[in-house]
């Protein structure tokens, strides 16, 4: 059975608390699959220090595994603009 996103968020209440979720700038969070692979990701819309010195806030997507403990692991190097993005490349992946 494929794990919920209520699985993912009990085994990391830390990064899904007020503050951190404040002070990483995150507005919202996805569970999504690869299809090629079946891997699990996080999506997250966030606004990921896009603010500081003085830049405007812009929020986009970023994209962390999640490790078979359903920790939240590695965050990829790849930013997206839109969702669409993103579903281009979990199609991919």
């Amino acid at each position: 059975m494929k794990p919920v996103m209520t699985q993912i968020r009990a085994a990391n209440p830390q990064w899904f608390s007020r503050s951190n979720k404040r002070f990483f700038g995150d507005i919202n969070y996805r569970l999504l699959y690869g299809k090629t692979t079946g891997e699990r990701y996080l999506v997250r819309l966030t606004n990921a220090w896009s603010d500081m010195f003085s830049g405007v806030k812009k929020a986009h997507y970023r994209i962390n595994t999640i490790n078979d403990d359903l920790t939240i692991g590695k965050l990829l190097d790849e930013q997206f603009a839109d969702m669409d993005s993103v579903r281009g490349w979990l199609k991919l992946n």
